[in-house]
C-alpha cells in the first residue's frame, strides 16, 4: 500500500482521467480568484475613487461671476458686474490634499489586505478539497477491499471452513464501508461549492483538484513572528487609519481661519453716463464659530485610531499564535503518522490479511487490521487539513511569508 501522500498524486478510480475531464492546478486557482473575484475587483474600484477624490481635494475654488441692476429705466439705470475670487487661508487646500492623499493610502492597503484575505480562503478551499478528494479514494479503496473480504467469507463458508457468522461480519462491513463512501462523496461535494465560492467565478469547470499534499506548510515561514507582525496588513491598516486621522484634524484646525473673497468689477452710471471700477475684500468674522466642535471630534477620533491600533495588534498577535502553534502541532502528527504510525498499520494489515488467507487469524483481525489503517490514513487527512487551515489563517494575518532557502 502506498501511502496517502503518494497515492494523492496518482489517478484514482473516483476521479478517472479521461479526455473530458478538467483539473484544477493551485496557480491557476489563485490567478483566477485574483483576476476575478468581484470582492477585490469592487476594492479595486474603491482605490480608484480615493484616487479622484486626491485629484478633487486639490481643485481651486471657483470664482463667482454677478450682476446687479438698479432701476428698471434705462435713463437713471445702474448696472454692477462683479468678479469675487474666494482663496483660502490657512493651509486648507494642503490640509485637504493631505487628508485625500491619507484616505487614497488606506484604500491601497486595503487592497492589499483583501488579496491576502482572498488568497487564504483560495489556498484554505483549495486544500480543503484536495483533502475531500482523498478521502473520497481512500473510502473508495475501503469499499473496494471490504467487497473482496466479503467474497473470500463467502466462498469460505462455501468451503465449510468458517463460520457463516463471518460471512454477516463481512457483509455488516461493506455496507459500512458504502455508506462512509457516500459521506466522503457529499463532503467532496460540499468542498468543490466551497472553492468556487472562493475562486469568485462559478463559472470554472473542473473534476478534480491538482494538489501534492506531501507539500506540506512550514512553520519557519512564519518565524520570528514578532517581525512577521509588522507586515499584518489589519495593522498597517490601523496605523494609516491613524495617519488619516490626523490629516483630518489638521484640516479641521486649519478651517478656523476664515477664507478671503477678493471682488473686481464696474459699475456703469447710465444718468451720469461714466463708470466705476469696484475693488472689494470679505473676510467671515469667527466671533461665534470657530470650528471648536469639528476640532474636537477630530481629535478624539484620532484618540480613537490609537488604541484601536493596539487592540488590532493585540488580537493580530494572539491569533497568529495560536495558528502558529496548530500549524506546528498538525505538522508534528502529520510526520508521526506518516513516519511510525501508517507503516506500521500496513504492515499489520498486510500481516493479518495473508494470515487469514491461510487460516492462522480469524476476519475479526482482518477487520481490526483494516479499520486501524484507514483511521491512520484519515487522521493523517485531518492534520494535513488543520496544517493547511493554519498556515492559510497566517497569509490572512499576516501577509505573504518569508520564502524559505532550500
Amino acid at each position: 500500500y502506498l501511502s496517502w501522500v503518494a497515492r494523492a498524486a496518482l489517478c484514482v478510480p473516483f476521479f478517472v482521467q479521461t479526455a473530458w475531464a478538467q483539473s484544477l492546478g493551485l496557480d491557476s486557482a489563485l490567478a483566477t480568484a485574483l483576476a476575478q473575484h468581484p470582492d477585490l475587483r469592487a476594492t479595486v474600484l474603491e482605490r480608484e475613487a480615493a484616487e479622484g477624490a486626491t485629484q478633487q481635494a486639490g481643485a481651486w475654488l471657483n470664482p463667482e461671476l454677478s450682476t446687479l441692476m438698479e432701476d428698471t429705466r434705462q435713463a437713471t439705470r445702474t448696472t454692477t458686474i462683479q468678479l469675487n475670487q474666494p482663496f483660502e487661508l490657512g493651509g486648507k487646500r494642503a490640509a485637504r490634499i493631505s487628508a485625500a492623499q491619507a484616505a487614497q493610502g488606506q484604500a491601497d492597503l486595503d487592497v492589499v489586505s483583501r488579496r491576502a484575505q482572498i488568497r487564504s480562503q483560495l489556498m484554505a478551499a483549495f486544500h480543503g478539497a484536495a483533502v475531500a478528494q482523498e478521502r473520497v479514494r481512500l473510502s473508495d479503496e475501503l469499499g473496494r477491499l471490504s467487497t473482496q473480504a466479503r467474497e473470500a467469507a463467502s466462498k469460505r463458508v462455501m468451503a465449510g471452513k468458517v463460520s457463516p457468522v463471518e460471512a454477516l461480519k463481512a457483509q455488516v462491513a461493506e455496507a459500512q464501508a458504502l455508506s462512509a463512501s457516500t459521506v466522503a462523496q457529499s463532503d467532496w461535494r460540499g468542498a468543490v461549492a466551497q472553492l468556487r465560492l472562493a475562486l469568485g467565478d462559478p463559472s470554472v469547470k473542473f473534476d478534480r483538484v491538482e494538489a501534492d499534499l506531501e507539500r506540506m506548510p512550514s512553520v519557519g515561514a512564519w518565524e520570528p513572528l514578532a517581525q512577521r507582525l509588522e507586515a499584518s496588513p489589519a495593522i498597517a491598516r490601523a496605523q494609516q487609519e491613524i495617519n488619516r486621522r490626523q490629516a483630518l484634524s489638521d484640516l479641521e484646525r486649519a478651517r478656523r481661519m476664515p477664507d478671503l473673497t477678493v471682488s473686481l468689477g464696474a459699475k456703469r452710471d447710465q444718468q451720469l453716463g461714466r463708470d466705476q471700477a469696484i475693488v472689494g475684500l470679505s473676510l467671515v468674522l469667527p466671533l461665534f464659530d470657530r470650528n471648536q466642535g469639528a476640532i474636537l471630534e477630530a481629535s478624539r477620533r484620532e484618540d480613537k485610531a490609537r488604541v484601536e491600533l493596539e487592540a488590532v495588534r493585540a488580537s493580530v498577535e494572539a491569533q497568529a499564535t495560536q495558528a502558529l502553534a496548530q500549524l506546528g502541532s498538525a505538522l508534528a502528527q502529520a510526520q508521526t503518522l506518516r513516519d511510525k504510525v501508517l507503516p506500521a498499520a500496513r504492515q499489520a494489515f498486510a500481516a493479518s490479511t495473508k494470515g487469514y488467507e491461510l487460516g492462522k487469524f480469524g476476519f475479526l483481525d482482518v477487520l481490526d487490521a483494516q479499520r486501524t489503517l484507514f483511521e491512520a490514513e484519515t487522521l493523517a487527512l485531518s492534520a494535513a487539513a488543520q496544517a493547511y487551515q493554519a498556515d492559510a489563517r497566517l497569509l490572512e494575518l499576516l501577509g505573504e511569508p518569508t520564502p524559505t532557502k532550500d
